[in-house]
């Protein structure tokens, strides 16, 4: 069986929990994991950034709109708890041993009819090519991803948790600061005529501050919330969990297929949760401890 988590070559070293006052294995669970801090930050845009999105959109699509941009007005500040994150999006090797373990359905994308669909990743039953072990799992849908999490005792985030992870306190437009990403993200594969991701941790350039990697391009991300376009307008300001019910699930970070326009931390995207796509995939997040019920 392939290991808990393979470290990719030249990938900066997992952030481990051993400082943090919290139990012997309780740091285990936490190891391919980050924390994020309590406190405020900025989620979604404002006017100003609409315009420079849409700016940077027209210029590879004539068709773009404001409207596009919408649900991601206004900007407003949140509130989180403290809580974890994984590092990298969950790969093809850790989905296998999720299969493995629990009989659970292979991330085989079923409806792909064309070779162009499937080469984003080349499951074959219960087994894959050596090459793609690194890269993320795709063609997953909403139920499976939050199937691995719950079986690694962790969650999908909330679209604020994996928003808050990407930008950091100062609210940044990218993972790594406010300008596009050349350089830092694995984007527009598809229209140079290239039809795979990258390993994670490709990037080590376009982390984010707390040091979470590829929250832009690669693969889009399930996250748990119901999406709601309006759900801004709410102004639910402290540790927002979205929609109770709904008809699509929030997914975000752009992936290998998308231009820049898609990925910056704000964009919002939507699906089915049952529908599978072979550039969306997802990481989990996880909430702290309480020691004392540990201990019991």
């Amino acid at each position: 069986m392939l290991p808990v988590f393979l470290l990719v070559p030249g990938a900066p070293p997992l952030i481990h929990a051993d400082t943090v006052n919290e139990p012997a294995d309780v740091r285990r669970q936490f190891s391919d994991m980050v924390e994020i801090p309590a406190g405020r930050f900025k989620m979604g845009l404002s006017f100003k950034e609409v315009t420079r999105m849409l700016e940077m959109c027209t210029r590879v699509d004539k068709t773009c709109s404001r409207w596009w941009f919408k649900d991601e007005l206004p900007s407003h500040f949140v509130y989180l708890d403290r809580y974890w994150i994984d590092v990298y999006e969950v790969t093809n090797a850790n989905y296998l041993e999720f299969v493995n373990a629990t009989g659970h359905r292979p991330a085989l994308d079923d409806t792909c009819a064309t070779d162009a669909c499937r080469q984003g990743n080349l499951w074959e039953g219960k087994s894959f090519l050596k090459k793609i072990s690194n890269q993320p799992v795709t063609q997953v849908n909403w139920y499976d991803a939050a199937a691995y999490c719950k079986w690694r005792s962790k969650r999908l985030p909330t679209e604020a948790e994996w928003e808050k992870a990407a930008r950091g306190p100062a609210g940044n437009l990218y993972p790594w600061g406010n300008k596009p990403p050349p350089g830092k993200a694995t984007y527009r594969r598809k229209w140079r005529g290239v039809f795979t991701m990258t390993d994670v941790g490709a990037y080590p350039n376009g982390a984010s501050i707390y040091g979470v990697h590829d929250l832009a391009g690669n693969a889009w991300e399930w996250v748990a919330d119901w999406y709601d376009r309006n759900y801004y307008k709410k102004k639910i300001n402290k540790n927002p969990k979205g929609p109770k019910t709904g008809k699509f699930k929030g997914v975000r970070g752009g992936s290998w297929v998308n231009y820049e326009d898609t990925l910056h931390s704000a964009f919002r995207r939507w699906s089915r949760p049952e529908v599978r796509f072979n550039d969306t995939g997802f990481r989990c997040a996880k909430d702290p401890i309480d020691e004392t019920q540990t201990n019991r």
